[in-house]
């Protein structure tokens, strides 16, 4: 039997934020256009999780700057990733992947979910091609909950896991939590305690990965640049940024940041972050 599927024309895709704006809400199950057909409409989810008491309210601390126009005079809200992921979270997340694995192999259910979840956070332009039902059903169980509550790298966890079943065909295997916050702290030692800025301290890292060492860097720096060779490790990079960093994904503007900084020699047009393959 053949699959149904939605092939949206791009120009005709639904616009997430006029419905929030015409409506005053999130759209629902009973609308005749449902959730999942807006890009985007999980990252509003992410911001309203964002004001739960015990989360870091990073998304908050963006919206505001991007308000003001410039650098607020506060601190970047620290945000302190668990060594190992959070086993509720996990489940979710394996779940999730489960509902799509029916129709392919685990490896392909895989990189389904991270599509959807890319579409959902705004980090990919490109609308995956599933089931109505099966689209309802992971919008039925996932939740971020736990992983805004457990900050944590869990999908590069899940695809380092299966590194021996054919779900890392490149071979990825993520530096550990604790290491990369060591490392940061080694490369930005005096972070807080001089004169310079160090919210404005440029950072690369040339094989960003899934993003681990980005996500430690951002309790120092909004300034931060990433690269790799495997698509689909950057998109769980953004896909994180969009969870936990919102500046790595949707860098701030080049006017907020050239206000405190200045323009960087040779280096034009607005920054960076992990978003495309090299």
């Amino acid at each position: 039997m053949p699959r149904l599927l939605h092939r949206v024309d791009p120009s005709a895709q639904p616009d997430i934020n006029r419905f929030v704006l015409e409506h005053g809400r999130m759209p629902f199950l009973s609308d005749p256009i449902p959730p999942w057909h807006y890009r985007g409409w999980l990252l509003f989810q992410v911001q309203l999780a964002d004001a739960h008491p015990n989360a870091p309210g990073r998304w908050h601390h963006y919206m505001r700057m991007l308000e003001a126009g410039r650098l607020l005079d506060e601190p970047i809200p620290q945000l302190q990733f668990t060594a190992v992921p959070d086993p509720s979270a996990m489940k979710i997340l394996n779940r999730c992947v489960e509902l799509l694995a029916y129709r392919n192999s685990f490896w392909e259910a895989f990189e389904d979910f991270v599509q959807w979840l890319a579409w959902g956070l705004s980090v990919s332009k490109e609308r995956p091609e599933l089931e109505e039902a099966t689209s309802e059903a992971l919008y039925r169980t996932f939740n971020f909950e736990h992983l805004l509550l457990h900050p944590h790298d869990y999908l590069g966890q899940m695809l380092c896991d299966r590194r021996g079943k054919g779900w890392n065909p490149h071979a990825y295997y993520p530096t550990p939590h604790p290491l990369c916050e060591c490392m940061m702290q080694m490369v930005l030692p005096n972070a807080g305690k001089s004169q310079e800025d160090s919210r404005l301290q440029l950072i690369c890292e040339p094989a960003a990965g899934t993003g681990r060492m980005l996500l430690h860097a951002s309790n120092y720096s909004y300034r931060l640049h990433g690269m790799d060779i495997d698509p689909l490790v950057v998109t769980i990079c953004l896909i994180n940024g969009a969870i936990y960093v919102p500046w790595l994904s949707f860098p701030l503007p080049r006017t907020i940041v050239e206000r405190c900084a200045g323009p960087t020699p040779g280096d034009t047009g607005r920054d960076n972050a992990s978003s495309e393959a090299a």
